[in-house]
């Protein structure tokens, strides 16, 4: 199990350099999930202020965008191609130059697949206190990784292979977690609403519509 949180890429002023983002330079970009996970993906926050625009931004294959609150436009020569509230998810076409204006203070997910990896797929999903098995759904689904945008989560596992005994993390906003493959492990809501961004090889609940939460407020 890998954990990650934005906090470690040093909120007290240091902004982390991006080599896989040269183009965005909107906004302040921490890094949640570095390429250097292995995890064959990069993941940004990007704090927006209202107001903040920026042009010429240009997306890598199999890019995907994920609003976590707030409000956001995608622009493309003067039209607009996607406007975002909470819970939305974007993929731009790759190559394609575009504007992004924040409407309203914003949290915006970026995150670009490595060379030779394959692209997950987002998911939004909303955890209940109580609610069973979501660690079997998560695994069911080849969860690449999850990070915590509301509410608190408990995350117990047990490494089939290495330390022994069960090992506790309290996820918050801003938390991640990558499950290996040989992990045992389990999560539960702490409050009700509690809602993970999940990347999976396939879209988490799509067997089950209920569990996706197309907008999250």
């Amino acid at each position: 199990m890998q954990i990650f949180s934005f906090f470690d890429a040093g909120l007290c002023g240091a902004t982390p350099p991006l080599p896989d983002f040269p183009d965005l330079s909107v906004g302040l970009q921490l890094c949640v999930i570095p390429a250097t996970a292995g995890l064959g993906h990069a993941c940004h926050h990007v704090f927006l202020r209202a107001g903040d625009m920026q042009s010429g931004i240009v997306s890598a294959p199999a890019e995907w965008w994920a609003c976590l609150r707030g409000g956001l436009r995608v622009l493309s020569a003067g039209q607009e191609l996607a406007a975002l509230a909470g819970g939305d998810v974007f993929t731009p076409q790759s190559g394609q130059p575009v504007m992004l204006q924040a409407v309203l203070d914003s949290v915006l997910v970026r995150t670009v697949p490595q060379a030779g990896s394959r692209p997950g797929t987002p998911s939004f999903v909303v955890i209940e206190p109580g609610e069973p098995d979501w660690a079997q759904r998560l695994h069911a689904h080849d969860t690449i990784w999850a990070t915590c945008y509301r509410g608190t989560l408990c995350l117990q596992w047990r490494a089939t292979r290495g330390t022994a005994g069960v090992r506790t993390v309290y996820l918050q906003p801003g938390m991640a977690f990558a499950p290996e493959r040989y992990d045992d492990y389990c999560i539960d809501a702490m409050v009700p609403g509690a809602g993970l961004l999940c990347c999976a090889r396939s879209p988490v609940g799509e067997a089950e519509p209920a569990l996706v939460l197309p907008r999250a407020a």
